[in-house]
């Protein structure tokens, strides 16, 4: 039924539809005008330049130049059109003709009736509610604009789709006079503001060849515009057009004189109306008294000039009309003739006027609106931020947006040269995908000059909790609360990284641990495991995708990579779920293939993240004429002489032209011109003018132009890199007595420098290089030891840290050779050792390293005799941060230094410790051993030399007796151990207790655990206490048998842990309790522990991290959880283990996954034989797994099920044989769980 009543309300509105109203386009504007006039209390002349006015009578000035364009195409003359190519000549279609009468007596305008645009608005709604009910639309029945097909004004329209055919033209247009003869008898309601075309009639149009190449019929039109756009004030240029030229000329003069008398006596603003353009109260009161005048003079007067003669337009400027479009009609009349006045260009042809109407109409604000004169002489030339030529570009970007958050993980790097337009590329990203909150942009910039650690990753997420603090705080307890439910204390790491970081977390947290590296092993793999994990959080809590982008990436710091690095390979749900899309921006080609961003790039690859690369070049030349066109508001016909010019002497990059032209604002050869109210150009004297080939020596050049005090301050701000904050220029300025601020807010007028949320910045690195290069390469050293000492004293002084790696970072950029005594050097290094230490504490050991390794170059010979609490210092700490930044050769040197000059066992223990770390990375464990017990030795705590079951019986009947008669809360409450050489002591039992399980050496481990307990009872609890007791009950429980009380202890290991200070070791204790738990707990509750204590070894960079994921993935098979669940455990594991480099976790993860896949029916995973170590070397797998017998134990049993699974009964018989013949406490955790089964 509904169905049917909605045909029956189409049939109706069919029969009563009119089509639009012809009309002559002096009606039209008779009729415009009132309409417009009844709507607002205007005259006449703010009428004709308002909007509405306006953007009617562009669309009919466009109709008529789209038809006019279609001819002149048919004609040929558009073979001569660089934008036209492959016309067809052959044939002649109907030519166009001057005539004795204006063409505005042929034009006809069309409008829809009132009626009609109901009827049509009707439509649309129905169209909308059938559209959003999914309802299937009528078939069959005729629409409301069945009976006619009009020249609809088409705002899509572009060079290569004005095709009409000139004989339908001419008919449409004898259809037209038709219907306008009847007009009288059809009185309708016409709406003259809803206009849907224009059209030449046929009294224009016929076959007699013109002996000009149309530009009459340019000319022609230009008249009939001067008198549609002055909305019929003049009209006497349209009949000058007869052939009675002596007349005609003396007319003309007289009118000529009369009209400028006119002009003379009004004060000629600048700009149009305050419907259209800016504000002009005094251009408004005299055209107030002068348009009577003009009226009656454009009424009493006939000129008839001869078709060649020059109309002047300031009739129309003084009616207010935008000078582009008094430009325009002026063009036109004198396509005749040639250019006018030398400015701007007359017209060749009329798709020329086509165009430069359809930009108009499309922006108005850019190509209609009048420039801000004024503006333009008191501040100068202004570039916005519009991008250019860089359309595809910007589309291979967002297409890689849009894969990245929808089904694949890529990144995208976008290369170039300086000054290419890499960042103007990733700003208009940014809108483009920012626009309705689409997505959550953060960014942040690397400098070749930075002091701050990971300044440019930090302060983008800085920036992201500012924004969530101000712009929403439901948000910002939404991350709160989720960052503390799935990190907990240990977020407060991040805070020295991200200050803003403290208002989103709030006043009730406590920050006790935001500054101590105590609570973890590794404090660099935490803080990496800590920035994935606020970046998983916050994507989750968005809907919004999160972006972050990343400029000038040639400059890249190693912990940087190392963050970005885990960030895009381990960040789980923020990368698995397309939450996440990572961008940069670099110099490729100052980049060697050794660079650490291409290093970065090709890792993630391996791990199956597409990169793609966006490679900028210069400019085209259509892109620079779009560039200067838009900056100066001109029409490109207009600019593209001066944009060729520019493009030749830049070869086409933006920076290089944006420099040009602000030079050629400041020489006055690019100006604003009150006289033409427009940009003009002196194109002769550019022509001549030297520019070198190179945008660097040209901006050096220019500084020198620059007042000498101004370019003094930019020289010091530049050596502090691309910006600074203004505070710290303060300060500078006071500490070394020169005039700073002043001079760059004269340098941000001069748009060398920007200003903006407390900083000074250089508007390009380009600018920040140049005025870099003003210092003499031997003089740099000694500017910016000046400045470091100025800072670092302050820093000292007000304990500032801010300020203490700003200068310290100066003082290093100048070198030792800028020291100028001992003295000097000693307060150098002692800074440096700050400075470290700080850097430290912000878990970045790479530039921590970098500031100790300049305190020891600053160190005199003679060092450790004089100064050796500061060499010992300095040394100690570099070796650690060497350590965990895999630097091993200068490693092993600074471990040889201290063994050498250290005074005492406690000095050497740093150097030992590390000693033994290498040598168990690199396979040699026996002598990381013996270098242990030699040490336990001189500590007086070695152990027996023979391990018997008989020696072990009495360490553990001893360590009974001891606990029988101490409760566990006593226990819980014993103070901590202060006896360094027992600290030290206990430090290396650790070590030994990890080497020796290493290769499987069964005699003393179970001694370690129980001489760490004695030592505990007597001298107080260690950090390692806990897992002593951890591994004391799993011994009674899996060897002894006592399950209860190995499970007792168990329980009170977790429960001593939460009462020492340092977490660093959580995950270790929560490990071995794990293994007791598994005997007493229903099995996949226990298995889950496995994960919690990797996650609580990844928050303090702990090693049992992998290894406790390495247990609960191959447990997750063997308890029998869903098969697809086991696989994804399994892959995550060695996806850790390959991203760690930990060979052997990997290596003995393999065979369990082998047999996952099988068991799902999917082809096993093949023997790897370039397994690569963090040493660079490259090991077959079955070659790590046969090496020590804990890892063949577990291999052999992964095999043996494999075998006996699958019923392939030979291959079980020799993986058993190789089972049972390696002990079982090499390795418990298979063959416990095997024997709870």
């Amino acid at each position: 039924m509904s169905n049917r009543h909605g045909s029956k309300s189409k049939q109706s509105a069919t029969a009563t539809a009119s089509p639009p109203e012809p009309m002559s386009m002096k009606q039209w504007t008779v009729g415009a005008i009132d309409s417009l006039i009844s709507r607002s209390d205007g005259g006449k002349d703010k009428i004709v330049c308002s909007r509405e006015y306006l953007s009617c009578a562009l669309k009919i000035a466009h109709s008529l130049a789209n038809q006019l364009s279609t001819v002149e195409e048919e004609r040929g003359y558009k073979e001569k059109s660089p934008s036209h190519h492959n016309i067809n000549n052959t044939n002649s279609p109907p030519m166009i003709e001057t005539l004795d009468k204006s063409w505005s007596e042929y034009i006809y305008v069309y409008c829809m009736t009132k009626t009609k645009a109901i009827q049509e608005e009707k439509k649309n709604e129905i169209s909308m509610h059938n559209d959003a009910s999914n309802n299937e639309s009528d078939k069959g029945h005729t629409s409301v604009d069945a009976d006619f097909e009009p020249l609809l004004y088409n705002n899509n329209n572009n060079n290569n789709s004005d095709n009409s055919d000139p004989s339908e033209l001419q008919n449409l247009a004898q259809q037209l006079s038709s219907l306008l003869e009847n007009d009288d008898n059809k009185k309708k309601s016409v709406d003259y503001l809803d206009v849907r075309g224009a059209i030449l009639n046929e009294g224009a149009v016929h076959g007699r060849p013109l002996s000009d190449n149309g530009k009459l019929e340019i000319r022609t039109l230009g008249i009939a515009f001067y008198e549609l756009f002055s909305g019929g004030y003049f009209t006497a240029g349209a009949r000058a057009l007869g052939h009675h030229t002596a007349a005609a000329s003396s007319d003309e003069s007289a009118v000529n004189a009369a009209i400028m008398e006119s002009i003379d006596a009004i004060a000629i603003g600048v700009g149009g109306d305050d419907q259209l353009l800016d504000n002009n109260p005094t251009k408004r009161r005299s055209l107030q008294h002068s348009n009577t005048n003009l009226y009656n003079l454009s009424q009493k007067t006939a000129i008839r000039t001869p078709s060649t003669a020059s109309i002047s337009v300031e009739p129309l400027k003084l009616l207010g009309l935008p000078t582009a479009l008094c430009d325009l009609i002026s063009n036109m009349i004198d396509s005749v003739i040639g250019s006018h006045g030398g400015i701007g260009e007359a017209y060749e042809f009329v798709s020329e006027v086509r165009d430069d109407l359809k930009l108009m109409i499309d922006c108005p604000n850019l190509y209609l609106q009048d420039v801000d004169l004024a503006k333009a002489t008191n501040v100068g030339l202004q570039f916005g931020r519009s991008l250019y030529g860089r359309e595809a570009e910007l589309q291979t970007l967002k297409e890689c947006f849009q894969r990245s958050i929808s089904n694949e993980c890529e990144v995208a790097m976008i290369c170039g040269t300086s000054g290419i337009g890499k960042s103007k590329l990733s700003q208009e990203f940014a809108r483009s995908v920012t626009e309705d909150g689409g997505s959550i942009f953060l960014s942040g910039r690397f400098d070749k000059l930075e002091s701050q650690p990971l300044r440019a990753i930090s302060s983008a997420f800085d920036k992201y909790c500012a924004w969530v603090t101000v712009g929403d705080q439901a948000m910002a307890e939404k991350v709160s609360t989720a960052l503390k439910e799935n990190i907990g204390q240990e977020i407060a790491c991040l805070v020295t990284a991200m200050p803003n970081l403290a208002n989103i977390l709030g006043d009730d947290f406590n920050f006790s641990q935001s500054n101590n590296n105590d609570t973890a092993v590794d404090a660099q793999k935490r803080l990496r495991y800590l920035f994935c994990q606020f970046v998983d959080i916050i994507s989750r809590c968005h809907e919004e995708p999160l972006i972050l982008f990343l400029d000038d990436c040639q400059w890249i710091d190693s912990a940087s990579v190392a963050i970005l690095n885990q960030i895009l390979i381990m960040s789980g749900s923020a990368i698995k779920n397309h939450r996440f899309f990572f961008f940069g921006a670099c110099r490729d080609d100052e980049m060697s293939e050794s660079h650490p961003l291409n290093f970065m790039l090709t890792t993630v690859n391996t791990f199956g993240t597409k990169t793609t690369k966006i490679q900028l070049s210069s400019m085209s030349k259509g892109a620079v004429n779009k560039m200067v066109s838009t900056e100066l508001s001109l029409l490109p016909r207009i600019t593209r002489s001066l944009a060729n010019i520019l493009h030749h002497k830049t070869k086409g990059s933006p920076l290089f032209v944006k420099q040009v032209m602000m030079e050629l604002y400041k020489q006055r050869l690019l100006y604003p011109s009150l006289s033409h109210r427009r940009w003009v150009w002196e194109t002769n004297k550019i022509l001549d003018m030297k520019i070198p080939e190179n945008v660097a020596t040209f901006i050096t050049n220019s500084f020198d132009r620059l007042p000498s005090e101004v370019l003094s301050a930019l020289v010091v701000l530049s050596c502090f890199g691309a910006s600074a904050d203004i505070s710290l220029i303060e300060v500078l300025e006071r500490e070394i007595g020169q005039p700073l601020i002043s001079p760059l807010d004269d340098a941000v007028a001069h748009s060398v420098l920007g200003k903006r949320n407390g900083e000074f910045y250089f508007m390009h690195d380009k600018l920040q290089e140049a005025a870099y290069s003003k210092m003499k390469p031997e003089e740099r050293c000694l500017h910016h030891n000046r400045y470091g000492l100025a800072l670092g004293f302050v820093a000292a002084r007000e304990r500032d840290d801010r300020l203490l790696l700003t200068g310290v970072a100066q003082i290093n950029h100048g070198g030792p050779k800028a020291i100028i005594d001992e003295e000097q050097a000693v307060v150098v290094a002692n800074l440096n050792l700050d400075a470290g230490k700080k850097a430290m504490n912000m878990s970045d050991f790479f530039s921590a390293h970098s500031f100790f390794d300049h305190g020891i170059s600053n160190l005199r010979r003679g060092h450790w005799n004089d100064y050796y609490d500061l060499s010992l210092e300095l040394f100690n700490l570099a070796a650690k941060c060497a350590l965990m930044n895999a630097e091993h050769d200068g490693l092993k040197m600074l471990t040889n230094q201290i063994m050498h000059n250290a005074k005492c066992l406690e000095d050497k223990f740093q150097a030992i410790s590390i000693t033994v770390t290498l040598l168990n990375w690199s396979g040699n464990v026996p002598a990381a051993v013996d270098l242990i017990n030699n040490t336990l030795s001189s500590l007086d705590e070695e152990l027996p030399s023979a391990v018997t079951p008989l020696v072990i019986k009495q360490y553990l009947d001893k360590t009974k007796t001891k606990l029988a008669i101490i409760s566990d809360d006593i226990l819980l409450s014993y103070p901590a151990m202060i006896n360094p050489s027992k600290i030290l002591a206990v430090e290396f039992l650790v070590k030994l207790y990890g080497s020796l399980t290493l290769i499987g050496e069964r005699a003393a481990i179970p001694i370690i655990p129980l001489k760490v307990i004695q030592i505990s009872l007597t001298y107080g609890m260690s950090p390692h206490s806990p897992s002593a007791f951890a591994q004391y009950g799993s011994y009674l429980a899996l060897i002894g048998g006592e399950f209860e009380e190995g499970y007792r202890y168990a329980k009170f290991a977790l429960s001593l842990m939460k009462t020492i200070p340092t977490r660093a070791h959580d995950g270790n204790i929560m490990f071995h309790s794990n293994l007791t738990k598994l005997y007493v707990e229903p099995a996949q509750s226990s298995i889950e522990c496995y994960l919690d204590s990797c996650k609580v070894a990844m928050k303090s960079g702990n090693p049992y991290a992998v290894v406790s994921s390495l247990v609960h993935s191959t447990l997750c098979l063997w308890s029998g959880k869903e098969l697809n669940v086991a696989v994804v455990a399994m892959k995550d594991t060695m996806k850790e283990s390959k991203y760690h480099k930990n060979v052997v976790v990997l290596a003995l993860m393999r065979p369990t996954f082998r047999i996952a896949l099988r068991l799902m029916g999917q082809s096993d995973a093949p023997h790897q034989d370039n397994l690569p170590n963090a040493f660079g070397e490259t090991f077959k797998e079955d070659n790590i797994t046969e090496k020590y017998a804990a890892h063949l134990h577990t291999i052999m049993f992964a095999k043996l099920s494999e075998s006996l699974i699958f019923r392939e009964f030979n291959e079980a018989r020799d993986a058993a044989d190789k089972y049972f013949s390696v002990d079982r406490f090499a390795s418990l955790t298979p063959l416990m769980f095997f024997k709870r089964l």
